[in-house]
C-alpha cells in the first residue's frame, strides 16, 4: 500500500467534489457545488493563500483517490509568523483506522515547514474524541480557553 498527495488536476475534479460532498454530509453541513467548486479552484490557481491535495492509495497496479486535505495560509503574532491551518481533512470511512492519516499528517507538516510555516493549525468538533486523540497523538494541543467564531460576509 502507497499513500501519497497528489495536486489536483482538471481531470480529478469531480472526485474532488465528490469527496467534498461526503465530508459536508458527513459533518451535516450544506453543500453548495458553486461555492466549493469555486473555492477549490481559487486555492488551486493561487497557491500563495493555499494548497489542495488529493489522497491517493496505490496497491498493486490499482490507484484510487481516498480522501483530500485543504491547507490554507495565515499570519499569527502568537505562533511567529506564517501559519498552515488545515481547513479540510477527509478520508473516506472504509479508510479511516487504517495507518492513512498517519502518514499523510506528517506529509502536511513537512508541507507546511517547506512553506515556511511556524506552525499548523486545525479545528476539530467537540463531540469527536476519537480525531482529538488522533491528533493529540501528533503533538497537537486544544486551546481550553479559545472559541472559533465565524461571520459569513456578503457582498
Amino acid at each position: 500500500m502507497k499513500i501519497t498527495l497528489q495536486s489536483p488536476s482538471v481531470e480529478s475534479m469531480p472526485r474532488l467534489l465528490e469527496l467534498s460532498k461526503f465530508m459536508h454530509d458527513h459533518e451535516a453541513l450544506t453543500f453548495d457545488v458553486e461555492h466549493v467548486t469555486s473555492a477549490f479552484s481559487f486555492l488551486i490557481g493561487h497557491p500563495n493563500h493555499g494548497d489542495v491535495f488529493l489522497i491517493s492509495l496505490e496497491q498493486g497496479s490499482e490507484q484510487e483517490i481516498i480522501g483530500y486535505v485543504v491547507l490554507c495560509y495565515s499570519f499569527s503574532i502568537e505562533l511567529g509568523g506564517q501559519i498552515a491551518v488545515i481547513d479540510q481533512i477527509f478520508l473516506q470511512q472504509d479508510w479511516r483506522r487504517q495507518g492513512v492519516g498517519s502518514h499523510v499528517l506528517p506529509n502536511i507538516e513537512a508541507h507546511a515547514l517547506e512553506k515556511d510555516c511556524h506552525a499548523v493549525i486545525l479545528e476539530v468538533n467537540i463531540g469527536n474524541s476519537g480525531a482529538r486523540e488522533f491528533y493529540e497523538q501528533f503533538d497537537y494541543m486544544a486551546r481550553r480557553q479559545h472559541c472559533i467564531m465565524s461571520k459569513r460576509l456578503s457582498r
